[in-house]
C-alpha cells in the first residue's frame, strides 16, 4: 500500500521549497489532481498545493453522478454529451470499484410526458452507440412502483442508465496516482501571492497547519482553483483581469433509512414547476436528492443549505413520496459549480454552459474553469497538451492509468467477502473495503486481523469501519478530523449529528 500521509506531505513541502518545477498546480479538486497526474505521467516535474483539503470544494459536494449529460440535449449541446459519454466509459474501466452503473427511471404521468421522454432517450441512444451501459426501455406503472415503493401513482415510465461514484474518493485516487508518478502534492497549503512581475513564475505559499511560509518556483503555474479561480488570478502582480466565473449553488438532502424507498434513481420534475428536474438517488441504506441550480454571491468557502434550498428539494420528494417530511432529513450538503459567465448577462445559471475553457492571463498562469466531474480527465489532457507545446513532454497516458484497482471489482469483492468472513465480519464489510480502497483491501483486512477492534463500526449504526479512520490518515493524507469524517469516510453526510473530532 502506497503511503500518502502527513509524513508524505511534510517531505513533499520540503522538496517543493528546494526545487524548481515544470508545473505548479494550485487547486486540489478533481481538475487539479487530474492535471497533476497527466503532467507527471508525461515526465514533467509537478507540484500541487490545495488551500484546504483535496475535494473540499465542488469535487466533494457534487451529485456523485458520472453521467452522460442527457439533460444537455435540451440545449442541443451534442458535443458535451458526446464528450461525457466517452469519458464515462473510460472512467468505468479505470476505476470499476468507484464508478458503478445506476438504473434511472423517468416516471411519466401523461402520454405527453412519455412521448417527450421517448424522443429524448432515442436521440441519447443514438449518441451512446458503443458507449452505453444498457439500452433504455419503457416500463409499466407496476414496474415503476415495484422499483420505487411508496411512489405516488404513475402511468408508466422509461428506464435508462447513468453511473454513480463518490466524487471525493475519486479525487483521492487521482491524487494518489499522481504522487505515484512523481508529482508532489500537499493539502492545507494556501497560495498567498503569485511570484514574478509581468510573467508568473510560481507562488508564495503558507502551510495552514504549521504557519510555515515558503516559495515554489515553476515554469508554468496552473490555476485549477474552481470557484476560487478569479481570486487566484487576482494574486498576480499584473492583476487578475475581468471576472470570468458565476458560482452556482447546488444543494442535496439525505434521507433516513426507509424514509424514501427506492432501489433505482428517479429523475423527476421539480415541484416548483420551473422546468428543472431533481434526482432521487439510493445510496447504501439511505437516499439523497438534489439538486438546486441558483446563482450564488456569498462566502465561497461556506455555502449553506438555506430554507428555500431545503424546501425546493423536500417539496419535490414529498410530492412523489407522500408522508416524507423534514424530520426524515438526516444530513445535507451544498456545493458550488464554477460556471463560465460567457458574457450572457443575467442568464440563469441553469442555462450557462458546462464546458470548460483555458486562458493564459497573465503570462505564465494558465487558468482552467468550467467543466464537469465526468469530463475532468479530458479537461486535464486539454490543458497539459497546451502547456506541453513549449517543453518536452510525452503523450497523454491517462486513458490507461488505473485509479486504485487493477482488474475486476467483482472478482476482488468475492475474495474480500471470503476473507472478511474468516475474521467474523459481515460480507458487506468485504464488499465495502473493495469499493472504497480497491487494490488495498487486503492490507485493510490484514490490519483488522492484527487488531480486531478495527473491524468494529467507527460510529454505531453506520457502515464505516474503524480501520477506515486509520487508512484515511496513512493512505489518503487526511490531516484534520474534518478531512476524515467529512470527505474520506462521509460519516457526516450519512448523519449530520456525528461529531467531528478536532485535529
Amino acid at each position: 500500500m502506497r503511503e500518502f500521509s502527513a509524513r508524505t506531505r511534510a517531505a513533499n513541502m520540503a522538496r517543493m521549497a528546494q526545487g524548481r518545477f515544470d508545473v505548479l498546480v494550485i487547486g486540489g479538486g478533481i481538475t487539479g489532481t487530474g492535471i497533476a497526474l497527466d503532467a507527471a505521467a508525461r515526465g514533467l516535474r509537478v507540484a500541487l498545493v490545495e488551500k484546504d483539503d483535496f475535494a473540499s470544494g465542488t469535487s466533494g459536494r457534487s451529485s456523485r453522478m458520472i453521467h452522460g449529460g442527457l439533460r444537455y440535449l435540451e440545449r442541443y449541446d451534442v458535443g458535451l454529451v458526446h464528450e461525457a459519454l466517452r469519458e464515462r466509459k473510460i472512467l468505468r474501466r479505470l476505476a470499476p470499484h468507484l464508478i458503478r452503473p445506476l438504473p434511472v427511471i423517468l416516471p411519466a404521468d401523461s402520454p405527453r410526458e412519455a412521448a417527450r421522454y421517448r424522443l429524448g432517450l432515442t436521440a441519447y441512444g443514438l449518441l451512446t452507440a458503443g458507449r452505453n451501459i444498457g439500452s433504455h426501455r419503457p416500463v409499466s406503472g407496476e414496474q415503476v412502483r415495484a422499483a420505487a415503493q411508496g411512489l405516488r401513482g404513475t402511468l408508466r415510465g422509461y428506464r435508462y442508465f447513468e453511473c454513480q461514484g463518490d466524487d471525493a474518493r475519486l479525487t483521492i485516487e487521482v491524487a494518489r496516482a499522481a504522487q505515484g508518478y512523481g508529482a508532489l502534492l500537499a493539502n492545507h497549503v494556501r497560495a498567498r501571492r503569485l511570484l514574478g512581475g509581468a510573467r508568473v513564475t510560481g507562488a508564495a505559499v503558507t502551510d495552514e497547519i504549521s504557519g510555515e511560509r515558503f516559495e515554489i518556483r515553476a515554469a508554468v503555474t496552473v490555476n485549477a482553483a474552481g470557484v476560487w479561480a478569479d481570486q487566484v488570478r487576482a494574486l498576480a502582480a499584473a492583476g487578475g483581469g475581468q471576472r470570468r466565473l458565476v458560482p452556482s449553488k447546488g444543494v442535496h438532502l439525505v434521507f433516513a433509512p426507509g424514509a424514501v424507498r427506492t432501489t433505482v434513481a428517479l429523475f423527476v420534475p421539480s415541484a416548483a414547476g420551473d422546468g428543472h428536474f431533481v434526482f432521487i438517488v439510493p445510496w447504501e441504506d439511505r437516499v439523497y436528492a438534489g439538486t438546486t441550480d441558483t446563482a450564488y454571491g456569498g462566502d465561497l468557502d461556506c455555502p449553506g443549505v438555506g430554507e428555500p434550498d431545503r424546501g425546493y428539494i423536500l417539496d419535490t420528494v414529498a410530492r412523489d413520496f407522500p408522508g416524507v417530511t423534514g424530520r426524515d432529513v438526516v444530513a445535507s450538503w451544498a456545493g458550488l459549480r464554477p460556471l463560465l459567465s460567457g458574457g450572457q448577462g443575467d442568464a440563469a445559471t441553469y442555462d450557462l454552459s458546462r464546458k470548460h475553457a483555458i486562458a493564459e492571463d497573465p503570462p505564465g498562469l494558465l487558468t482552467i474553469a468550467g467543466g464537469k466531474l465526468t469530463t475532468y480527465r479530458a479537461m486535464a489532457e486539454d490543458l497539459v497538451d497546451r502547456l506541453a507545446r513549449d517543453r518536452p513532454a510525452g503523450r497523454c497516458r491517462t486513458r490507461d492509468i488505473p485509479l486504485g484497482l487493477h482488474g475486476s471489482a467483482r472478482a476482488a469483492s468475492r475474495l474480500a467477502v471470503e476473507r472478511a468472513r474468516r475474521l467474523g465480519l459481515a460480507p458487506a464489510a468485504g464488499t465495502r473495503l473493495v469499493r472504497c480502497y480497491g487494490d488495498d483491501w487486503p492490507e485493510a483486512i490484514a490490519m483488522i486481523g492484527a487488531d480486531r477492534s478495527l473491524g468494529e463500526p467507527a460510529v454505531d449504526g453506520l457502515p464505516v469501519l474503524r480501520v477506515e479512520l486509520e487508512l484515511a490518515r496513512s493512505r489518503e493524507m487526511a490531516i484534520t478530523g474534518e478531512d476524515v469524517f467529512v470527505r474520506r469516510t462521509r460519516l457526516t453526510t450519512r448523519d449530520a449529528s456525528v461529531p467531528v473530532p478536532a485535529g
